[in-house]
């Protein structure tokens, strides 16, 4: 009896988990630092990938995500590009959220924590959604107020919403994007971070990338929870919007420190360390993510 009860436990569990859903094309030696950590620290890690068996180890479920087209081609068929970025980059960012969502639907995943795949986790996420994020939507603010998913969460039902937000966005927007790419000079352009900044402020009109008055949006990861832990928008920034100059930095980076199995890092403003539950290697820090790499580790 005792056998049985505990199996139903261990489902139960499981079915209560909130996974650690990655996106990731290629078969890069840092996303394999990223997926080995995750599962060290008991992680349900699930990749979305062009190719599962790059990842065929223990504790990591590969799927591809070439199974998963309904609304990725729908959507291929509406896109127009208006960036600075290649055609592809900027297509397969935005989709990534349409095969995201229906994985989680097929899989009856009610709440997921989507990440890039060149992120360190020093913790047990499910845990720290359950008790610490208990909204429908999470997202990252940077020191210039933009939205970034490089770290989110989503129950199903928003990611339903920001996909048919998506749909509608291109289907009514194209004559004021149009407009204001006439004046647009700069690097860059519409992207996915455009889109989820216009769906987490519950705007659907375009009127440029930033809308009028710089509205904070207040679901933020990159947040400190309790006093106590937050997420990294990048290593290479030393905060976050509303406080950009709150970590101490060393060479370009926040001055992380691991102690037992713990990143931190120093806040200026609370005058006090605070823990790091992720780190996020983004752009040239890549390079140096074996050195935050858990040592306790066998790769």
């Amino acid at each position: 009896m005792n056998k049985y009860l505990n199996i139903y436990h261990i489902l139960l569990y499981k079915m209560e988990t909130v996974p650690v859903i990655i996106f990731h094309i290629g078969n890069q030696e840092y996303v394999h630092l990223c997926l080995k950590q995750a599962v060290y620290y008991k992680n349900d890690v699930r990749i979305l990938t062009d190719n599962p068996s790059y990842f065929n180890y223990e504790g990591i479920t590969a799927v591809d995500f070439k199974k998963y087209t309904l609304f990725a081609r729908s959507f291929e068929l509406l896109y127009k590009h208006f960036s600075t970025n290649s055609y592809q980059l900027e297509l397969i960012c935005i989709i990534r959220w349409m095969y995201i969502y229906e994985y989680m639907k097929e899989n009856n995943i009610q709440k997921a924590f989507i990440c890039d795949s060149d992120v360190l986790l020093y913790a047990n996420i499910s845990d720290i959604v359950k008790t610490h994020l208990k909204e429908d939507i999470y997202l990252c603010t940077s020191g210039s107020k933009n939205i970034t998913g490089g770290q989110s969460v989503f129950t199903l039902n928003k990611l339903e919403d920001f996909v048919q937000f998506i749909f509608r966005f291109y289907k009514t927007q194209i004559p004021n994007i149009m407009k204001w790419q006439k004046n647009y000079t700069e690097n860059g352009g519409i992207c996915d971070m455009t889109l989820l900044y216009y769906f987490a402020h519950n705007s659907s009109e375009f009127v440029g990338l930033r809308l009028p008055n710089y509205p904070c949006f207040q679901n933020d990861l990159t947040k400190i929870f309790n006093e106590e832990f937050t997420f990294d928008l990048h290593l290479g920034v030393s905060g976050n919007h509303p406080y950009p100059n709150d970590y101490e930095m060393v060479e370009n980076r926040k001055n992380i420190i691991i102690e037992n199995e713990t990143a931190y890092c120093y806040n200026k403003r609370l005058n006090k360390r605070v823990r790091f539950v992720l780190l996020h290697f983004q752009g040239p820090h890549k390079r140096v993510m074996a050195k935050y790499f858990d040592k306790l580790i066998t790769i």
